[in-house]
């Protein structure tokens, strides 16, 4: 019975140990940038709506974060069915630059010149 007990304790351990690195590891997944197709999706989207500039200290770059009182405004529709994974990004307007930006970390992923 002891050698039974040793070897589920060690198990139980083992697996703990395992499901605590797996879960202490964030994965950080690359941005997907818009293809040339969406870009154009998205430069009319902005001559239709004409948001705003932003006010930025300095020129939008991107991996640079956008502060909180820049406001970001919703990608048309059309240029996030393609790739799931960019249906979060927002975007801002710099002058004449567009801005595709991750709204949860407020990076830019991608500049988009009009």
């Amino acid at each position: 019975m002891t050698g039974l007990l040793r070897t589920t304790l060690f198990a139980t351990l083992l697996a703990a140990s395992a499901a605590a690195q797996t879960g202490s590891t964030p994965v950080e997944t690359p941005p997907v940038p818009l293809s040339p197709e969406k870009q154009a999706v998205v430069k009319q989207h902005v001559q239709r709506a004409k948001p705003p500039d932003a006010q930025t200290d300095g020129p939008v770059t991107v991996g640079m974060t956008v502060p909180e009182s820049v406001e970001l405004w919703s990608l048309p529709q059309d240029s996030v069915t393609e790739v799931p994974s960019v249906t979060s990004y927002k975007f801002l307007m710099k002058g004449k630059t567009i801005a595709v930006v991750d709204p949860e970390s407020r990076k830019v992923v991608q500049i988009i010149p009009n």
